[in-house]
């Protein structure tokens, strides 16, 4: 079974989005010169790439000297590229000079390339210290996607500008996910937009601390499962994905049966193919464990536990039910700071509910629910959430529900599902959550999170 795809972008589609590109370049230059603020490395990697590629897009000949469905192909994979450029100038320009001096995953992957498990651990990094090696608590795959970076600047590596990146390519991949559903392409453009900018995935990318990538990390792998899932449906491909997005967030483990449902009610695979799905799985299993196992000499993971025996959290279990109240009040109901010093309205200090960052996720009520696959994808959506719900932190320090990123994508695909065209109630949603996550990074960047 296989979905009508979207109405296919053209060549005049990327071309507006590099325009876009170009322009938040020129304005964000403008605003950045005008404060004499500084210009970073990306600031002007952004530059010529949005640069170039728009005077490519218009180099290239008109579509109709070409076949149709290689022109259909073309136009698609270059909608994606440039998706990809506009949020990479976009991501850039509003993430300020600084560095985020959390870079546990740089630190991790320089101890790959070096050939060990443990880090350099100052005192700002939270470690689990086990005699007189420092581990860090964060999932491999960052780190792992890391090393190439780290083999050529070791510690110098920047994180910040590697966020930037997987999250200029997580909207990307958004925009061709959505391309698998029925949609006007004025649907995909907005439920685009919203993922990248009416989400805190906006914050957590521009953010680039070692929790943030994590989040980003998983994003990106999530969304590659999800296209296959709802493309060709290979499970050998599913499966390996799914494993592996499991290695940047653990909790993405409880979904693997639900990819498997999907597959075998939905997409109709038979039992002897859903077997194939299996040794992505088993990777990340054995990854997960070999790498416990050196750092612990265990094949479970006693670097968090060891780490809140030096906390205020000593003694308590790490999941338990009396958590839930907390966790869920901050998904549902954590409101906004209220002050009487500019600007007024600030950001909660242990998070904020998703209705008061991105109100447009209830656009995902809108999918049928008698419908197989979007039963199964909001049991995926539920799986992923009931972890953290039973977590011992809401998430601390944040700017919404970071604990709860990783859920973004299903959501998205239920987003999808009921909005195959854009009323305007659901622009109006979608342009509420922009701007509520515009104010919260521009007062997280200029005012800081107060306590």
């Amino acid at each position: 079974m296989r979905r009508t795809d979207a109405m296919r972008p053209t060549l005049a589609t990327s071309r507006q989005f590099s325009t876009a590109a170009v322009v938040i370049i020129v304005v964000g230059y403008a605003v950045i010169l005008e404060h004499g603020w500084l210009l970073t490395r990306i600031d002007w990697v952004s530059l010529v790439v949005a640069a170039g590629t728009l005077a490519y897009f218009f180099w290239l000949p008109d579509s109709e000297r070409f076949i149709a469905e290689q022109v259909a192909k073309r136009d698609e994979l270059l909608s994606q590229l440039a998706v990809f450029v506009l949020f990479l100038t976009f991501y850039s320009i509003t993430a300020g000079s600084d560095t985020n001096p959390f870079n546990a995953h740089v630190r991790q992957a320089v101890a790959f390339v070096h050939g060990h498990t443990y880090i350099e651990a100052p005192n700002y990094i939270e470690h689990a210290q086990m005699g007189p090696y420092s581990y860090q608590l964060h999932p491999p795959l960052p780190a792992i996607l890391l090393m190439p970076f780290a083999t050529i600047w070791g510690l110098d590596t920047n994180q910040s500008y590697f966020s930037i990146l997987i999250g200029a390519i997580d909207v990307a991949l958004a925009w061709r996910l959505l391309g698998r559903f029925r949609l006007t392409l004025n649907a995909r453009k907005w439920l685009t937009v919203f993922f990248g900018a009416g989400t805190i995935i906006w914050h957590e990318t521009v953010d680039g601390s070692s929790w943030a990538v994590s989040m980003t990390v998983a994003v990106m792998m999530t969304l590659l499962a999800l296209d296959e899932t709802f493309d060709q449906g290979r499970p050998a491909v599913v499966g390996l994905y799914a494993g592996i997005a499991a290695l940047a967030r653990y909790d993405l483990a409880f979904v693997w049966p639900a990819y498997l449902a999907l597959l075998l009610f939905w997409r109709r695979r038979t039992i002897p193919e859903l077997f194939l799905f299996l040794p992505g799985c088993a990777l990340m299993i054995v990854g997960y464990m070999a790498f416990n196992f050196a750092r612990y000499h265990s094949i479970f993971d006693l670097g968090v536990a060891s780490y809140l025996y030096t906390t205020p959290d000593a003694g308590k279990p790490l999941f338990a039910l009396r958590y839930f109240p907390n966790n869920f009040f901050t998904l549902f109901f954590m409101a906004p700071r209220i002050d009487t010093n500019l600007p007024y309205i600030y950001p909660t200090f242990g998070g904020q509910s998703i209705l008061t960052t991105s109100p447009a996720f209830l656009l995902a009520f809108k999918a049928s629910w008698r419908r197989l696959d979007a039963a199964l994808i909001a049991a995926a959506a539920l799986l992923a959430a009931t972890p953290v719900l039973f977590y011992v932190g809401n998430g601390a320090s944040q700017f919404g529900t970071r604990h709860f990123v990783h859920v973004f994508p299903f959501v998205l695909v239920l987003m999808a599902m009921g909005n195959r065209r854009m009323d305007q109630m659901s622009r109006v949603l979608i342009t509420a959550s922009v701007c509520l996550i515009a104010w919260g990074v521009w007062c997280i960047r200029f005012y800081g999170l107060p306590a």
